[in-house]
């Protein structure tokens, strides 16, 4: 009888993502018996930062067996910044959720374990050196962010965003495994390694190609890359904000980790057109995202627009894999988590506790009536715009570059004059916040957790635009990422 391969396990490599599994049982636990959910979102604070720490040891550390369960499970610099990244966003959400849901009537007690166990999927997507892990993470995540995205169980428009979502990504989730299934067809490996040496040696590369197309297909879906967006405006829209807030940093991060892994390893051995229906796809995202931004009235379907122009931006880097391009996106998205986190938190702040009344107009006269929120606000639509010295400024600067470096200047003009787009949309609810009467009376709810995560998000956006040295010692002599 053939007995399998003794796999290799790394148990230091899979800490991260055990602790953020025995938070999600403790934290469920727990809100049994606990009424009060700021405990419980106390102990997934904990637990994420428990995590960052053990992440942080990985990371600093020699990194000797990159892999567990066969490279697998890779622990890889690129996956552990992403991680950070991941944690930092689940963090960030939980603070601005820690007063919100009461608030809101919305403090079921599996709120904060679906968000862990979000992220831990996410983090499983970020270390997939295989597409059956790959597929893993993804389920594991989804599942958990369909349930969040309906969470306002008596809204309509909650329950809408849910269904879209879930019926949506069953549906991209239904071409992704077919892709898979092809692959294997074509290669008969899982592995990306393993699938490139196939290719090396003959195989059957037509559909091999056909199905990376379509596992492709299926991530673009995840990350909101034109023409596989529709779903990003409605289910980011009709969420409840607190909500939206932890599925534009961690869904999204967690894809284009993804996508940049398969770019940089598989899909160049397939063939050329698919890098080439990329770029077509990013500079759709980029004009699709931006124009349809110009037109809305409501904040927060605008910054829902945005999400999608800024996934453009990141497509940018994945492009530029092998000239910075990993580099550039692990900045971009990092920016991008504070500066986005912190503009859905001061929108948090604004609307009433039914989730209503983000309107533009509800920002009228907000630099007179709450100045504190509408100078955070500023700066992070400053910094969405890529206005400088702030950190969006200089995560734009990196993906323009390596775009460039990688030969497609073309895509880099159109994301500089699709920038100069965005500003205007991001200029105007400026311009009504200072320059505008308050035609309402805005929102007294007031919450420490919020401005906490308001500050921090601030601090990051402004310190990672004033010293980017810092974050590219940490990135080249610590962490040793390859350029």
């Amino acid at each position: 009888m053939n007995l399998p391969p003794v796999v290799d396990v790394h148990w230091g490599q899979l800490a991260p993502a055990i602790t953020l599994l025995a938070t999600a049982v403790v934290t469920l636990l727990l809100a049994l018996w606990q009424k009060d959910s700021r405990q419980v979102a106390a102990t997934a604070l904990l637990g994420i930062v428990t995590a960052f720490v053990f992440n942080l040891t990985a990371f600093l550390g020699e990194r000797e067996a990159l892999g567990s369960f066969g490279l697998r499970f890779l622990a890889d610099t690129p996956a552990l910044a992403f991680n950070f990244v991941l944690l930092l966003g689940a963090a960030l959400a939980v603070l601005v959720s820690y007063d919100q849901l009461p608030r809101m009537h919305l403090d079921h007690p599996e709120y904060y374990p679906l968000m862990l166990l979000s992220t831990l999927g996410a983090m499983v997507m970020v270390a997939a050196g295989d597409l059956v892990t790959l597929v893993l993470g993804l389920e594991i995540m989804s599942l958990a962010v369909y349930v969040l995205s309906a969470w306002r169980t008596r809204s309509r428009q909650s329950e809408e965003a849910g269904m879209k979502y879930f019926l949506l990504g069953a549906f991209g989730s239904a071409i992704l495994i077919y892709g898979m299934a092809l692959t294997y067809g074509a290669t008969g490996a899982f592995v990306y390694g393993d699938i490139v040496a196939a290719l090396d040696g003959g195989g059957l590369p037509l559909l091999a190609t056909l199905g990376g197309a379509l596992v492709l297909a299926g991530l673009a879906f995840k990350a909101s890359l034109a023409p596989f967006h529709q779903w990003a405006p409605d289910v980011y829209t009709g969420a409840p904000t607190i909500v939206t807030t932890f599925m534009t940093v961690v869904v999204k991060a967690a894809a284009f980790a993804a996508v940049l892994r398969l770019v940089a390893t598989v899909l160049p051995q397939l063939s050329p057109w698919l890098l080439t229906a990329l770029a077509v796809s990013v500079a759709a995202t980029l004009v699709i995202g931006n124009l349809a931004a110009l037109r809305q009235r409501g904040v927060k379907r605008m910054l829902a627009y945005s999400a999608v122009a800024h996934a453009g931006y990141l497509g940018l880097a994945v492009l530029g894999t092998g000239h910075g391009g990993v580099e550039a996106a692990i900045w971009y998205l990092t920016a991008y988590t504070l500066m986005n986190v912190g503009a859905f938190a001061v929108l948090t702040m604004v609307v009433d506790s039914s989730d209503q009344g983000d309107d533009i107009e509800r920002f009228a006269g907000l630099g007179q009536e709450r100045p504190w929120l509408a100078f955070a606000l500023t700066f992070f639509l400053l910094s969405l715009g890529g206005i400088p010295p702030l950190a969006g400024f200089v995560g734009k600067v990196m993906v323009f570059q390596s775009a460039i470096d990688a030969g497609y200047l073309w895509l880099a003009v159109l994301g500089i004059v699709t920038s100069v787009i965005a500003l205007v949309y991001y200029f105007r609810v400026v311009a009504v916040m200072y320059f505008r009467k308050p035609e309402y009376q805005p929102q007294s709810f007031r919450s420490a957790a919020s401005s906490l995560a308001i500050g921090v998000a601030f601090a990051g956006t402004v310190l990672l635009g004033l010293l980017p040295g810092w974050w590219h010692g940490a990135l080249f002599v610590v962490g040793q990422l390859p350029r």
